[in-house]
């Protein structure tokens, strides 16, 4: 039986090896190819999900927390963004690396020059210029793996600085808390940032300038490695070292720090844009003749409970139902956001603010029972005071609900308008202006319909 089988040729041979990965294919590509294709599909929903937990806790918090929360965020949107980048760009390039291993599998001799309608002159120019597969199937393997790595130090190095600045965040607050009675303390985060900083730049320096003449058992080298050691230890230096330094050391510095750092401050400028386009700070192009402010002729989706988003509910923004009111009362729900409310309340109802401590639950609760009602009566008086078509509301009540959308306890009012008459009219809240704010807080215009 054997004899009757057709020997395999040479050709079959050759056919066999086409077929083989190239030796020096990186060994952890199929590894790399499974990272990159989870990852993606995965991180393309984190962004969102990071905003929409911003938006539900932000309005909730006040002060250092509120910043710190804040700058949470936004390292992990750059971190976010970061590992949405680097594997889109490593599966487009291992995309080029398989095109062109299949084309390698089915055209081993690659370009025919002497079978390609062309003129000489153009043939000629091509063979110098273009790549062979094998060059192009070796290079794509290469920039995958580099792009891999780069992405991989790009992410570690965001998540070490966001660990570092809410480091510094925390003990800002600690110190500030009491030392300056929980004022302004930004300059307390600042000054540590600068007592770690400086002295890594100055150590870069001395070493760079006069390391060579410093001996290796001197006191300064020493305090020198010391100083390198805190910086290392900062960027979690067992992690990122043995790449960071690779590719500084084929790079050089200045290229490879400017690579690194030019990709870190774009997706910090991605990021501050989009908040800044959301916000309202930038406006799109577009709408050319639509002004910017509508002095009260628009109607914002925000203040309408059956028009607005999630992450426009979780604003915090006071909101009636809808546009058209058809029953004998209007329902005005104004959530409690701390940041805007906490100072202006201290301030304007300071027996509201004065929490006292009883020794019997009953004089407890009575006088929450107190505070309760002298709270309601300064929002309804101070802090959020109401005028219905420009003539204020002389006996307005409030009380406190939940809004069953975000969970935010505020303050609510049930406003006759039985007596009005058919057509358009409107509702202005006037909202508190916190101490520390110059620019006056405009009111929210709220037009319905009768």
């Amino acid at each position: 039986m054997a004899a009757d089988q057709p020997a395999s040729t040479s050709e079959d041979q050759e056919n066999d090896k086409v077929f083989q990965l190239p030796r020096d294919t990186t060994p952890t590509w199929e590894v790399e190819l499974l990272l990159s294709g989870a990852l993606v599909f995965s991180m393309l929903q984190v962004p969102g999900l990071l905003d929409d937990v911003l938006y539900a806790l932000r309005p909730r918090l006040n002060g250092g927390l509120n910043y710190g929360v804040f700058m949470l965020y936004f390292y992990l949107k750059v971190t976010s963004y970061a590992l949405i980048c680097t594997f889109v760009l490593h599966l487009a390039s291992r995309a080029v690396w398989v095109a062109a291993l299949g084309l390698r599998s089915v055209y081993p001799e690659g370009v025919l020059w002497d079978k390609l309608p062309r003129g000489p002159i153009y043939r000629e120019y091509s063979r110098r210029t273009t790549l062979t597969l094998d060059q192009m199937i070796d290079r794509a393997d290469n920039r995958a793996s580099l792009v891999f790595a780069f992405g991989l130090l790009l992410v570690l190095m965001s998540l070490a600085i966001m660990v570092f600045t809410m480091i510094l965040i925390g003990a800002g607050s600690v110190v500030g808390h009491f030392l300056l009675k929980d004022s302004e303390n930004s300059w307390i985060t600042m000054g540590l940032l600068l007592f770690f900083v400086v002295p890594l730049i100055l150590a870069t320096w001395i070493d760079r300038r006069f390391g060579a003449r410093i001996p290796q058992q001197h006191w300064l080298a020493g305090a020198l490695r010391r100083i390198f050691a805190m910086g290392s230890l900062m960027v979690w230096g067992r992690l990122t070292n043995p790449i960071l330094l690779t590719v500084f050391s084929r790079l050089g510095l200045m290229r490879g720090n400017l690579i690194m750092v030019g990709a870190l401050y774009l997706l910090m400028a991605v990021i501050l844009v989009e908040i800044l386009v959301r916000s309202g700070a930038i406006n799109l192009p577009g709408e050319s003749y639509l002004p910017a402010g509508a002095s009260g002729r628009e109607l914002n989706s925000v203040h309408y409970a059956d028009a607005r988003d999630l992450r426009q509910a979780q604003q915090g923004h006071p909101y009636i139902p809808n546009e058209i009111i058809r029953g004998p009362y209007l329902r005005l729900f104004v959530p409690y956001v701390p940041k805007r409310l906490d100072a202006a309340l201290e301030r304007d109802c300071p027996e509201a603010a004065r929490r006292v401590q009883h020794s019997t639950e009953d004089e407890q609760r009575a006088a929450e029972r107190t505070r309760t009602t002298e709270l309601l009566r300064c929002a309804a008086d101070k802090l959020y005071p109401l005028e219905l078509d420009g003539q204020p509301l002389i006996d307005l009540r409030y009380d406190i609900a939940r809004d069953p959308l975000t969970g935010m306890r505020g303050f609510v009012a049930m406003i006759d308008v039985r007596e009005l008459p058919r057509g358009r009219h409107e509702l202005r809240v006037i909202r508190p202006q916190p101490p520390d704010e110059e620019d006056p807080v405009q009111p929210a215009l709220i037009p319905f319909w009768r």
